[in-house]
C-alpha cells in the first residue's frame, strides 16, 4: 500500500492499491491520541478528492444554501488546482 499525505489535504490523506483509491481523515480527540477514520474507498483518484471536499463542507453548520455550495466548490476548485 502506497499512501498520498499533501498538507494541502490535510487532515485527510489517500491510501492507494491495486484496487482503489481510500481517504481517510486522521482525527485527534481530547485524549491526544490520534486515530484515522475512513471516508471510503473509491475506484478513482477524482471521485476519492471530490469525496473529501464534500466531507470537509458536511463538518459544520451553514446558514444558507448558497454558503454551503460556495464553501464546497471553493474546496472543490482547490483540490482541482492541483490535480
Amino acid at each position: 500500500m502506497n499512501f498520498i499525505k499533501d498538507p494541502v489535504l490535510d487532515p485527510y490523506f489517500i491510501q492507494v492499491d491495486d484496487l482503489n483509491y481510500s481517504a481517510y481523515k486522521t482525527i485527534i480527540p481530547d485524549s491526544g491520541k490520534s486515530y484515522d477514520s475512513c471516508v471510503g474507498h473509491f475506484k478513482n483518484l477524482s471521485t476519492a478528492l471530490e469525496r473529501i471536499a464534500e466531507h470537509q463542507v458536511r463538518q459544520k453548520s451553514y446558514d444558507t444554501l448558497k454558503e454551503y455550495i460556495e464553501e464546497l466548490k471553493s474546496i472543490k476548485n482547490e483540490l482541482k488546482t492541483i490535480v
